[in-house]
């Protein structure tokens, strides 16, 4: 058997985490489905969840329409794609539930955001990892540490500019 052979086809799985986020209709059964939909995902396994949180929509300045709260959580696991096959996977999903992405900000059945793919740093087009907001965002940071604890700035490092959280 030929050795390069083998070591060119194992995969190289790294931790990834998605932040979760829904305000429009049934958002625990959406997120719970979101969650399966990536579990099934080839090249996605041990995927496991944050606790679920109660927030107050982050909004723009200026921004004056009303936005109900969200429903949020992290998705984390392992994945042996790459951060655009991964993303386009959660954009798919999003899809899938109606989401349509546009300017402005506005309620979505559905928001999957990519935070992290291991120790990778990119900075492109619609995808910058890791997530610039993710450490400001208390509706991120608490189900994440939750998930692995090992990661991320100290407690003073967090902003606290995500809102009233509680949890579900």
């Amino acid at each position: 058997m030929n050795e390069d052979r083998v070591l060119q086809s194992t995969p190289v799985w790294r931790t990834f985490a998605v932040g979760v986020g829904s305000n429009l209709g049934d958002r625990r059964g959406q997120i719970d489905r979101a969650f399966e939909l990536l579990a099934g995902t080839p090249g996605v396994r041990e995927l496991r969840r944050g606790p679920l949180l109660e927030s107050e929509p982050v909004l723009p300045v200026g921004e004056t329409t009303p936005h109900p709260d969200y429903l949020n959580t992290v998705f984390g696991g392992e994945t042996c794609l790459g951060p655009r096959p991964v993303l386009a996977r959660l954009l798919a999903i999003e899809s899938g539930f109606g989401r349509r992405r546009g300017p402005g900000c506005r309620p979505r059945t559905l928001d999957l955001d990519l935070l992290f793919v291991g120790d990778l740093r990119v900075s492109e087009s619609g995808l910058e990892l890791p997530h610039p907001r993710m450490w400001s965002r208390d509706f991120v940071v608490t189900p994440l540490r939750a998930l692995f604890p090992e990661l991320g700035p100290s407690e003073t490092q967090v902003s606290g500019d995500g809102g009233g959280v509680s949890t579900v």
